[in-house]
């Protein structure tokens, strides 16, 4: 190489990829350049995202880092479309859950959460909030996401405290927002009432006890009732049977005695009652049974509570006060024995509620709490998506969308809990009737000039109300803000299945009510991530292994007798956790989110373990090395020469083959991240940089971009350069969504060989095709690329290369040719314009196949020996030692066999008369073009065999 064809040589990467370093070295350069903030392009359209805030209750786990991936794939993707992207960061303030946390953490230092009164745990529970807050704001940097970290919001905040009192104030002025006493679950633990989806059910075995309840009147007999909960007798009210029920016609109207009590009870019919449950006769108690509660409200039955709020017995309970209802029950079952009431005990089935925080037994309990009306905001929404304002993806959870909306019951959203938005409601004391909504900053007018006269509600709203507000109160509502116009709706929601109610219905539902728009495009509901729960078999249970034996079984190619796994969703609990520091750590950040993207597929559940992530390290370890070679072998390429593209002239088949395999590249990758095919982009990618770019054109390009300038024209080889520069290139564009760290890395490194200027500085407008491409200082501003033509002819003629190396190398591994012996081939191929191609290509076949000579001819003797494959036609012999002679005709046979077979199930489809009759004519044409070809093959194998004297 000449001294002018040396331009600019000082740009290497280094050997290895130091993924640690890497990413320090953009996220600081990310950050201090702004290039993630929203706003810069005034005239582009808006693509925007909401981030799903995490909870300030610890740090963020796989869970998290599969929605973050996501949001920063797609907005990466259209920031690179020229949009303005605008990604807004926040948290969550979590309001039972947080709470459990700080008490649970106090009450390990010795301090009562209670005791300390409201004000001094709001202190505390802001620390910590702090605290977890800005590791989670690290931890989602150091994946490389690419938030506007000045519109960063929390759920709790002064600006989405504002948001949420014009909220409530104006569904409570319209009439949704009532207060009421009814039946709630309540979590004794939290002493907090929940929501209905906020109880997970499980199927458990419990117990069902046949009671009798004798007649008030001392006459014989009685009501047997079946109760899963006999400590709740001491609020009965009534017995109820069906009113159908011919067996208890008689007695309905009659007195009975409450077992354990003095008190009497009617026996009363309703239709709610199932005769064929238990005895068909059940114990009425509204203040605990919901059932039980509807019953109580048609007949106007009296409703007596019996717990207190954490569970025990009250007053009610007489000797059994004080009890905790599990005890009590142990208690009462003994008592009810001991009187001659319990007549059966027998297992029995039951659904339990737990709440979904603190693991709690739900208990029913009667009380006065905050409700939004939903019916109404429940059809909106479900119209929404009926009518194809919102789209749901995977289409198949809009049965669960329209199956709760269509069933919804209202919401209660009142917490007895101190972390929260304080319910904006005052009480004139001594006249809990008069009450005042204020939705502004401090105190109501009326409580200002009496503050002595008025008290606050002592509740606070439920997490989700705050979060149902979020996608417009991030953006200054209630305020008429630039970005509220600029922002919103949002385009896309990026969540998990699992709260598709409990936060993306009410996001919808609230966006109609209060600004008339829907908060989103599209809602993409992403799988859930299920890791390796480890197990021993023990005297044929299953016992869980955990900790640092379960790590090392981790590590295990093969599980030692005795133990099994299973694919369970990631809990802390199962120990089957996957820290996605120590992942990106261990393995870099650019795997962790290129595994996360290739397994988030719509809506199924995503089994993710360490080796899939170490697989794609080794990817983004092909795609490091691939980059240096092709530094290595582009030196001197100038900048302008790059701008002006590959000279026509000097382009062969392979340059032409791997663009237009780039364009299908391209056109894919598009696609697919516009379709949300997460799974089919990262294919995509993979295909085309380790099968394509790696193994095929770099190979077949090498020849001529190494070569000096006495070998080959200089046209050819700087054809070859160029291409392989605007191939990588545009693959580091591809590939900077989901792999933001090396495709940076590269990309600024080619702008330095070419430019000669330092990473992230501008670089000069140059003309030409390729010279805008460069001039952003960061590849995450640089325009996504657009897809060029195909070239169905290269692609066809590489094709045709790539089987033959294939065949030779194949023939190669049968007969255990070492791998640095070189081999001798002839090539019998009868089209002039194949055996052009082939004259053209022998270098890059020689390289390729490790071949030392190679004659191509329109007819060749067969060799004395030689083992031989027919690829399209074309009959290739690889020149062998005698003593492989019997290997060889095993092959050959072998070969045969299988074509034989092929041509027999050929012949079979087209004497189907039914499917040449009914399949296209092409597609009969292109069968019998494929007998043809299997037929002429295996002629030409007997041929050899023959020529073998076998």
């Amino acid at each position: 190489m000449t001294s002018t064809e040396t331009s600019n040589t000082q740009a290497e990467l280094p050997k290895t990829f130091q993924a640690e370093a890497v990413e320090a070295r953009w996220l600081d350069f990310w950050r201090s350049g702004n290039f993630f903030r929203a706003g810069q392009r005034p005239d582009a359209d808006p693509y925007t995202i909401v981030i799903p805030p995490p909870n300030v209750t610890g740090v963020l786990h796989m869970g998290h880092c599969l929605p973050q991936t996501i949001q920063d794939v797609l907005i990466r993707f259209h920031r690179m479309k020229g949009c303005d992207a605008l990604w807004v960061p926040g948290t969550d303030h979590a309001g039972i859950a947080t709470q459990h946390v700080v008490s649970e953490n106090l009450r390990r230092e010795g301090r009562d959460p209670r005791a300390m009164g409201r004000e001094a745990f709001l202190e505390e529970a802001w620390k910590w909030k702090e605290k977890s807050e800005n590791t989670i704001k690290s931890q989602i940097r150091s994946l490389g996401c690419s938030c506007d970290w000045t519109r960063d919001a929390f759920t709790l905040d002064e600006p989405r405290a504002r948001a949420v009192r014009a909220a409530f104030k104006m569904l409570f002025d319209r009439g949704l927002i009532y207060r009421g006493l009814y039946l709630v679950n309540w979590d004794p633990v939290t002493l907090t009432a929940l929501s209905d989806d906020e109880v997970d059910y499980e199927d458990e075995e419990g117990m069902l006890y046949h009671i009798r309840y004798p007649f008030a009147d001392g006459s014989k007999g009685g009501a047997t009732v079946a109760t899963t909960r006999p400590e709740t007798l001491f609020g009965d009210v009534a017995v109820a049977v069906n009113p159908q029920d011919e067996r208890y016609a008689s007695v309905v109207g009659r007195m009975v005695r409450l077992p354990l009590t003095e008190r009497e009870i009617g026996i009363i019919a309703d239709g709610f009652v199932q005769s064929d449950f238990g005895t068909g006769m059940v114990k009425i108690t509204p203040a605990h049974d919901a059932n039980d509660f509807d019953c109580g409200q048609r007949l106007g039955l009296p409703q007596l509570n019996v717990f207190t709020p954490d569970a025990k017995l009250n007053e009610h309970g007489g000797r059994f006060a004080g009890m905790d209802r599990f005890e009590a029950r142990r208690a009462v079952v003994a008592a009810l024995k001991e009187q001659g009431l319990l007549l059966k005990e027998e297992k029995y089935q039951t659904r339990l509620g737990r709440s979904y925080r603190s693991k709690a037994v739900i208990e029913p309990r009667l009380s006065e709490q905050w409700f939004v009306r939903m019916k109404p905001l429940a059809e909106r929404a479900a119209a929404a998506v009926r009518e194809g304002d919102i789209r749901i993806l995977p289409k198949s959870y809009e049965g669960v969308w329209f199956h709760w909306l269509d069933n919804v019951r209202d919401w209660c959203i009142s917490r007895q809990l101190w972390w929260g938005h304080r319910i904006p409601i005052w009480y004139r004391k001594g006249d809990p009737s008069r009450i005042v909504c204020f939705d502004g900053e401090g105190l109501p007018p009326e409580v200002a000039a009496e503050p002595a006269a008025w008290e606050q509600d002592t509740d606070v709203l439920d997490t989700w109300f705050s979060s149902a507000l979020w996608p417009f109160s991030t953006m200054g509502w209630p305020e008429k803000t630039g970005d509220l116009a600029r922002y919103f709706p949002t385009s896309v929601l990026v969540t998990g299945h699992d709260i598709l109610f409990f936060w993306v219905a009410r996001m919808a539902m609230m966006s109609y009510e209060i600004t008339g728009q829907r908060p989103f495009a599209d809602i993409f509901l992403h799988g859930l991530i299920f890791g390796k729960s480890y197990y021993r078999r023990h005297e044929g249970h299953l016992e869980l292994i955990k900790g640092a034996e379960a790590r090392e079984l981790d590590e295990m190619p093969k599980l030692p007798p005795g133990v099994e796994f299973k694919w369970e969703k990631m809990s802390k609990s199962k120990g089957n956790v996957i820290d996605p520091l120590e992942m990106g750590r261990l393995y870099g950040m650019d795997a962790l989110r290129l595994a996360i993207t290739a397994y988030a597929s719509q809506g199924r559940t995503i089994d993710l373990d360490r080796s899939r992530i170490e697989g794609y390290r080794n990817f983004v370890n092909k795609f490091w090395n691939a980059a240096r070679f092709a530094m290595m072998v582009t030196q001197g390429v100038t900048a302008k020469e790059f701008a002006a593209g590959a000279p026509p002239t000097g382009l062969r088949v392979e340059d032409r083959w791997i663009q237009s395999q780039l364009a299908r590249a391209v056109e894919g990758c598009t696609r697919s991240l516009e379709r949300y095919e997460f799974d089919q982009y990262v294919g995509t990618l993979y295909d085309f940089v380790w099968k394509q770019f790696c193994d095929w054109y770099l190979e077949l390009a090498k020849t001529r971009a190494w070569a000096a300038a006495d070998v080959v024209a200089r046209e050819s080889r700087l054809a070859s350069q160029v291409t392989v520069l605007e191939v990588l290139e545009t693959i580091c564009r591809l590939l900077a969504p989901a792999l933001p760290f090396a495709s940076e890395e590269v990309w600024q490194m080619i702008r330095t060989r070419l430019y000669g200027v330092e990473a992230g500085s501008p670089a000069p407008l140059l003309d030409g095709p390729n010279g805008a491409v460069f001039t952003p200082a960061s590849l995450c501003v640089a325009p996504w690329p657009a897809a060029g033509a195909a070239d169905q002819h290269a692609e066809d003629s590489v094709a045709y290369l790539q089987e033959l190396v294939t065949a030779i190398r194949a023939i190669r591994g049968e007969m255990a040719v070492p791998l640095d012996m070189k081999v001798d081939i002839r090539i019998e191929e009868r089209e002039p314009a194949r055996r052009a191609l082939l004259d053209t290509a022998s270098a890059q076949i020689a390289s390729l196949a490790t071949v030392r000579s190679q004659l191509v001819s329109a007819a060749i003797a067969p060799p004395a020996f030689a083992a031989t494959q027919v690829i399209r036609g074309t009959t290739v012999f690889v020149m062998l030692p005698d003593e492989l002679r019997t290997a060889e005709r095993q092959r050959l046979e072998k070969e045969i066999a299988h074509l034989e077979k092929g041509i027999a199930a050929a012949n079979a489809k087209l004497a189907n008369a039914d499917f040449t009759a009914r399949a296209p004519e092409a597609v009969v044409a292109k069968e019998r073009e494929k007998l043809d070809r299997m037929a002429a093959d295996a002629q030409a194998m007997r041929a050899r065999l023959s020529a073998l004297g076998c």
